[in-house]
């Protein structure tokens, strides 16, 4: 048994990760001079001198109008009014910016405390406190199948792990069993040998050989020789099996020979890679045949 992986054949995205803090605090300073019935409001953390980040509102009738919203560089928005600036959208409460969902780069709108995955990316919109942030991680793909940076998996005979470069194959499972190797790993089991070899082209490949010979279901050890219908096989190092010759009655005979005693021919030759013995009586016409046959060949 022999399977192989490579992580090139499967979608893996790279790793991206956008983290983005948020207070929910107002987002001006307001400043209310009665002497000439006004107020003014400055970006968070800006100057009132500061023209371009500041909102002058008229008091008219001694009533405090709903104020609106001023971001530092990012414009000036009505009470009520809903804006986005980066990945964050929000909505103006009187003079407090509030951030009501998130904004993908790609314009996808995730809601507060929701996650959802779009083309390979996760997306996650937190509420963590008086903060908001927005994470976006790329995923791995696999057999239709999304999985987040650190999860493992299996697919076939192999266990891989989502990395931040993408799917990374950590080990192979041993056949019929939850139970696995590391990467480069072997181990013997019963009389299997099972290997989690790492190759030069960065593939794995999972192989289960036996440890000596199988022939029709039977086993034999690495050495070992046996006779199986009058065919002499002994067991090598590879588990492989090298034909020795044939067997009939305690008598041998070179694979590749043929013998006459007794008015009886013996062969033992090879068609392809299949052994043959055959044994058969023989006339006088055919033993003197056979004679000078066997003079031409040590001729």
């Amino acid at each position: 048994m022999c399977q192989f992986f490579s992580g090139s054949a499967i979608l893996c995205i790279s790793m991206i990760h956008i983290f983005l803090p948020l207070l929910l605090v107002p987002l001006v300073q307001c400043v209310v001079n009665r002497e000439d019935r006004q107020i003014i409001l400055t970006a968070h953390g800006m100057s009132m001198d500061d023209v371009e980040n500041r909102i002058v509102i008229p008091i008219q009738d001694g009533r405090i109008p709903p104020l609106p919203c001023i971001m530092a560089n990012a414009g000036k928005f009505e009470h009520g009014q809903t804006f986005t600036n980066k990945n964050f959208h929000y909505q103006c409460q009187n003079g407090t910016a509030e951030v009501v969902a998130c904004i993908a780069d790609d314009q996808s709108v995730i809601q507060l405390g929701r996650t959802f995955v779009k083309n390979g990316i996760m997306h996650k919109c937190t509420i963590v406190g008086d903060s908001v942030t927005y994470e976006q991680e790329a995923m791995c793909f696999d057999n239709g199948i999304h999985y987040s940076i650190g999860d493992t998996f299996r697919n076939g005979s192999f266990r891989l792990t989502c990395g931040r470069d993408g799917i990374v194959i950590e080990g192979c499972y041993l056949q019929n069993s939850g139970d696995y190797l590391m990467a480069g790993e072997s181990r013997i089991v019963g009389r299997q040998r099972h290997q989690c070899e790492v190759l030069g082209d960065g593939r794995v490949r999972y192989q289960v050989k036996v440890i000596g010979c199988v022939r029709d279901g039977q086993q034999y050890n690495i050495a070992q020789v046996f006779t199986d219908k009058h065919v002499r096989y002994q067991c090598k190092n590879d588990g492989s099996l090298d034909v020795l010759g044939c067997v009939d009655d305690g008598l041998f005979l070179d694979l590749g020979r043929d013998l006459l005693i007794n008015g009886m021919v013996h062969r033992c030759y090879q068609v392809d890679t299949t052994t043959y013995y055959h044994k058969r009586h023989v006339s006088r016409c055919t033993k003197r045949h056979l004679r000078q046959l066997h003079r031409l060949r040590a001729l």
